[in-house]
């Protein structure tokens, strides 16, 4: 359905993507931890039909360097962003956070994925400078662009539907969809969960689609 996301996010090497290593030295106090792959987006980003936007991976000291306890681990997560696919239990490098939420089912099933604003972890976000790079990061310049110029247009050909669980991570550019009949604001963003209602227009869509 759409490869940008996963052909951008295959050039990853590290942790960091190219295009934002200079951005992160020029603000050494950026409020976001660099140490592993950075969950650009969980799932099918490819063929999932719908697509559940929230702001940014997070980061806990003691449960993250648990998913990543060698260096084939980093490969591994890498892989999932460079070749989507439906989440499994079986990946080690998977947060449980993605396996205990309401939508596991599914981004296990296949038919949503859940894409961040800002790639990266943030150890704090209410951080002013995880404020700033939101604005300026070319890696999250670059998703509002995909949610603008892809995703919202094939929101309004009918072929995805969008939950905009959280939105302030994405600068504005979710503001088109609150006049897409594809797509659904939480009421509740604060929220680990999808609200009922989210869940009831993601249920709807894809009994029809």
């Amino acid at each position: 359905m759409t490869k940008e996301l996963s052909e951008y996010w295959s050039q990853l090497e590290g942790a960091v993507h190219s295009n934002d290593v200079s951005k992160f030295e020029l603000f050494l106090d950026h409020g976001f931890n660099l140490d592993y792959p950075p969950p650009a987006f969980i799932g099918d980003v490819i063929n999932a039909p719908v697509v559940i936007l929230e702001n940014n991976g997070g980061y806990s000291a003691s449960l993250t360097p648990t998913e990543f306890p060698d260096r084939d681990a980093h490969d591994e997560f890498r892989d999932m962003l460079a070749n989507p696919r439906p989440v499994s239990r079986n990946e080690r490098t998977l947060s449980p956070y993605y396996l205990g939420r309401n939508y596991t089912q599914w981004l296990m099933d296949g038919v949503a994925t859940l894409v961040n604003g800002v790639a990266y972890r943030s150890i704090d976000g209410k951080a002013n400078h995880v404020n700033r790079m939101t604005k300026t990061l070319p890696s999250a310049l670059f998703h509002q662009r995909w949610l603008q110029e892809v995703l919202l247009p094939q929101a309004k050909r009918g072929e995805r539907f969008i939950v905009v669980h959280r939105w302030s991570r994405w600068n504005g550019a979710a503001d088109a969809l609150r006049v897409c009949r594809n797509a659904v604001f939480s009421s509740a963003p604060v929220s680990k969960d999808l609200t009922a209602h989210e869940i009831e227009a993601g249920v709807s869509f894809l009994a029809t689609h």
